[in-house]
């Protein structure tokens, strides 16, 4: 049976076009266009609920065309195709308002589930936009009313956040289940530490984010099994910048932005990407640095295989005062908070080690 949503493919290439229209034409409208301009004729003729466009097209490129469809418009829940998300396209694409990525080579399930996301989130917008306008006419309640349209506007711009993040994971299988981890672990570690409500809702909020930067990172670098170069060690260390910078614009994150920015800094100063010092490092992302190195310890990575608890321990002691906050490893060895760790990971995957 098919719906009465409208949806536009936009590629200039015949193959991912035209699979995309054989997905979705059992269930939807669906039209094509084969270039940005061809796509903006067509939206003068009809209005799209959802539209998927290539980021790279000759004649005009994604991110300008997502801009476009925008402003005509604002409404219509716009979806990214693309091989890759380079900084400055995720940074771009997140500021006009796609609401994901769909990562070549795309198969069908995926291809259903986004676009289902997106005609939810677009009656959604609709329910919206009808409540503001009975408010107008009422003016009963609302404060309240005003409250919930925000907290739906927030819970928009962070399904777009988790986007960006599964662009990241797409590229570094290692960072879902360790962005879960240390979430957890960090605001275990932020409560005995003296963290307040308000610290540790920044701490699970940036500890999820704070390798969103990675984006901007080659995957020949990332899956690496060698040891680094020292060339490929200065690109890695560009990625608290690179997060910043893509979190920067989104109101609602201003809190978290430091502390993805300043999550390598350490103690003793030797950290980057500013090289911030002792108590100049925000206490929440003193937490995050050192709930992200137990995690990378405990845990088997492409150039390393994980550490026994002894181990650790050792490290953390010896990393005391130069690499970490004294306090804060104390707090952990003093409350055994690595065998809470160990019991995040049971959770997160019954009967395995990470």
């Amino acid at each position: 049976m098919v719906h009465d949503a409208r949806i536009l493919i936009v590629d200039d290439e015949l193959g991912p076009r035209e699979a995309l229209r054989m997905i979705l034409r059992d269930d939807y409208q669906v039209a094509v266009a084969a270039s940005g301009k061809d796509a903006l004729v067509s939206f003068e003729k009809t209005e799209y609920d959802l539209v998927i466009l290539d980021i790279r097209m000759p004649d005009m490129n994604g991110v300008d065309l997502l801009a476009e469809i925008k402003k005509k418009s604002p409404e219509t829940e716009v979806i990214m195709i693309t091989a890759y998300a380079s900084v400055e396209t995720a940074t771009k694409a997140l500021r006009y308002g796609a609401l994901d990525y769909l990562i070549k080579p795309f198969n069908r399930a995926t291809v259903q589930e986004v676009v289902a996301k997106g005609l939810i989130r677009r009656d959604n917008n609709r329910g919206i936009k009808s409540k503001l306008k009975e408010l107008q006419l009422a003016n009963k309640t609302l404060e309240d009313e005003v409250e919930y349209v925000y907290k739906n506007i927030q819970s928009h711009y962070a399904e777009t956040i988790s986007s960006l993040v599964a662009t990241v994971d797409a590229k570094d299988a290692y960072t879902k289940g360790h962005q879960e981890r240390i979430s957890k672990l960090a605001q275990i570690i932020g409560q005995h530490v003296g963290c307040s409500e308000e610290e540790l809702g920044l701490i699970r909020q940036a500890a999820i984010l704070h390798d969103i930067g990675k984006i901007g990172v080659p995957e020949s670098i990332l899956m690496k099994e060698d040891v680094l170069t020292d060339q490929e060690y200065d690109i890695i260390k560009k990625h608290p910048l690179i997060g910043a910078e893509i979190l920067s614009p989104v109101q609602f994150l201003k809190g978290v932005v430091p502390l993805v920015l300043y999550h390598h800094e350490k103690f003793d100063g030797s950290g980057y990407p500013i090289g911030l010092k002792g108590s100049q490092i925000p206490l929440s992302a003193r937490v995050i640095c050192i709930a992200d190195a137990v995690d990378a310890m405990l845990s088997n990575r492409p150039y390393s295989h994980a550490k026994t608890v002894e181990k650790v321990k050792e490290e953390l002691l010896r990393c005391s005062e130069t690499q970490f906050d004294p306090q804060i490893v104390e707090a952990i060895l003093k409350n055994d908070l690595l065998a809470v760790y160990l019991l995040l990971v049971e959770e997160q995957q019954p009967g395995q080690n990470d």
